[in-house]
């Protein structure tokens, strides 16, 4: 159990202190709006996709390529939105419906889900965690569509040019064709995406409002709920019977186990008059992962499944 729990602080620990540094930084005006704005727009459209892209193109294919965990994710999160959807009228009113689902199964995979598996499991799996967050990427964007309803053109276009599915398809493309980029190339790309984690986290922790979670009704409560503990402990208990184990397992476990994306806040403030409420859910799943990701680590250390 000792072992579990270091295991776990080694994981969620670092993540949790550099989310904190944000709104201290806020605090003494070294960051404000204006930064997180354009912080933001480097972090989604130059760091993340060059971490993903090399993270990739520098893997032989067969390696970033897990095809039965990407089946597996995807299978279960289709059925854990269609569960969601039919659970979500007896929590929420009719008109947050789409709201409450989104919620409950788009992950924050590409900052925080990276993160956890990185400290989890070093650079090594870089690759494979890079294709899963591409592929179940276009997943997230096409049931947020349907679960949102409204307005849907500009997000199907906007699925195909997302920064994240384009590098990570260029990576598996260059590791297919098995091209050799100099060095140079290799060595800068790789230091712009050393940039990602610390200044996603970094905006992050700064948009975290007391706001939010004074208003935490018991909306963005149960979906707290279903997306830190019901959907992670029913996936991973699948996950376990189905004969994943390992590092592959952990993976699975981390990424399922993600707060809610802030890229849901921005469609469901765009497509629905609950905006409001989609920044809470963001805010307060975010603040509580930390602590359910812990307890489930330390659970599946001590059982060693992970």
């Amino acid at each position: 159990m000792k072992e579990g729990f270091v295991f776990a602080l080694d994981v969620t620990a670092p993540i949790l202190l550099v989310l904190v540094l944000g709104p201290l930084l806020r605090a003494i005006k070294m960051v404000d709006d204006h930064f997180i704005s354009v912080a933001n727009q480097v972090v989604f459209n130059i760091t993340l996709p060059c971490m993903l892209f090399f993270g990739v193109a520098n893997q032989p294919l067969q390696q970033a390529l897990d095809i039965p965990l990407v089946l597996f994710a995807s299978v279960s999160t289709f059925l854990a939105t269609l569960l969601l959807w039919l659970l979500a009228p007896f929590f929420v009113a009719p008109s947050k419906l789409g709201v409450f689902v989104q919620g409950g199964f788009r992950g924050n995979l590409a900052i925080i889900g990276i993160a956890w598996v990185m400290n989890a499991y070093g650079q090594a799996i870089v690759a494979k965690a890079g294709v899963y967050i591409g592929l179940m990427s276009i997943l997230f964007n096409l049931l947020s569509v349907l679960v949102l309803r409204s307005k849907t053109q500009p997000y199907i276009a906007a699925m195909f040019t997302n920064p994240m599915v384009v590098s990570v398809s260029l990576g598996l493309l260059v590791s297919a064709l098995g091209i050799e980029m100099p060095r140079l190339i290799v060595q800068t790309g790789e230091y712009i995406g050393q940039l990602t984690l610390p200044l996603a986290l970094i905006c992050i922790g700064s948009n975290l409002r007391w706001s939010s979670f004074k208003a935490n009704h018991l909306d963005v409560v149960w979906v707290a709920l279903f997306k830190l503990v019901i959907v992670p402990l029913v996936v991973t208990i699948a996950a376990v019977q189905w004969g994943f184990q390992g590092s592959d397992l952990g993976l699975l476990f981390l990424m399922v186990a993600t707060p809610t994306a802030a890229a849901s806040y921005v469609m469901a403030k765009e497509m629905t008059d609950h905006g409001a409420l989609a920044a809470e859910i963001v805010a307060v799943t975010t603040l509580l992962s930390a602590v359910t990701v812990t307890v489930g680590l330390v659970v599946l250390r001590a059982g060693r499944y992970i």
